[in-house]
């Protein structure tokens, strides 16, 4: 069920596992404090009359409120319509991420984990809406859950092994959710960050956005991440510094600075895949 991952390393750590310092990923996340730009105080106004003014010749009341996130804007700018798809079954690939998802929050709020499998779906356990997935972990028997484990295992070995503790005057903030109200409320742009550091200022940026994924890169990564800088510009009135992707699979660290080239494009994705979503509608 699972794509399987050669991983060169030493025994796997067992309980209970602690984080060391991953210098490497921590100067990733960080980048060159240096060369962060100052806050514009006027950008996160343009960038929404921008946005309003966009959405103000489209007919969205037939489909209000139109609730646009990551996905949504993946489909819309495909030119995929699942409107009438049904729920997505859920995969191996699916249900690592999920548990991946977990581990990460619990190593960064916690510090530790004890075990993979268990506390990874004793943390879905608590969501309601996790539980296709917890139902589809228990589903696997013989060789396809021992090659769930493993991959499981493995990633939560290099997870340990390359994140960095992370100080708590960065203000980690696991799963935060950014609702972005438009077009008196007819469109709400929403996402769910993994990994929010530092707050927002008045001087330099000093907010970073990091998001974990258990899969290979793709292309589509970055735009998640530049539409979620977006969110965070609008939500805030401050662009982020820096936004990264950290991959569980491989320990590595895909990261780009935020500018208004980034976030204007990343707007116009936005307007593309609305105005896309309302023609087809």
């Amino acid at each position: 069920m699972t794509n399987q991952v050669a991983v060169e390393a030493p025994e796997r750590p067992r309980a209970p596992h602690m984080a060391p310092a991953g210098t490497e990923v921590l100067a990733s996340l960080r980048g060159d404090s240096n060369r962060r730009p100052l806050v514009d105080p006027g950008l996160s106004g343009g960038l929404r009359d921008w946005l309003e003014d966009g959405l103000c010749s489209l007919p969205l009341g037939s489909q209000a409120p139109l609730i646009v996130n990551k996905q949504v804007l993946r489909d819309a700018l495909a030119r995929r319509d699942r409107r009438n798809a049904g729920p997505q079954a859920i995969t191996g690939s699916m249900a690592l991420g999920a548990l991946m998802d977990a581990l990460f929050r619990q190593l960064v709020t916690v510090g530790h984990i004890d075990d993979p499998m268990r506390d990874g779906l004793d943390a879905l356990r608590v969501d309601p809406r996790r539980s296709e997935v917890v139902d589809f972990v228990h589903g696997l028997a013989g060789q396809e859950l021992a090659d769930f484990e493993d991959e499981l295992e493995t990633q939560s070995a290099i997870l340990l092994s390359r994140w960095p503790r992370l100080s708590p005057a960065w203000l980690p903030r696991t799963q935060e959710r950014i609702a972005v109200p438009l077009a008196g409320g007819d469109v709400v742009l929403v996402g769910v960050i993994d990994l929010i550091v530092g707050a927002p200022s008045g001087g330099r940026a000093s907010v970073g956005l990091i998001e974990v994924k258990s899969g290979r890169s793709r292309i589509e990564d970055r735009e998640d991440l530049r539409f979620y800088a977006l969110l965070e510009t609008l939500r805030s009135g401050a662009a982020p510094f820096r936004v990264a992707t950290f991959y569980t699979r491989t320990g590595q660290v895909d990261a780009e600075d935020v500018n208004d080239e980034l976030l204007t494009s990343s707007l116009q994705r936005v307007l593309i895949a609305i105005g896309r979503m309302v023609a087809a509608a």
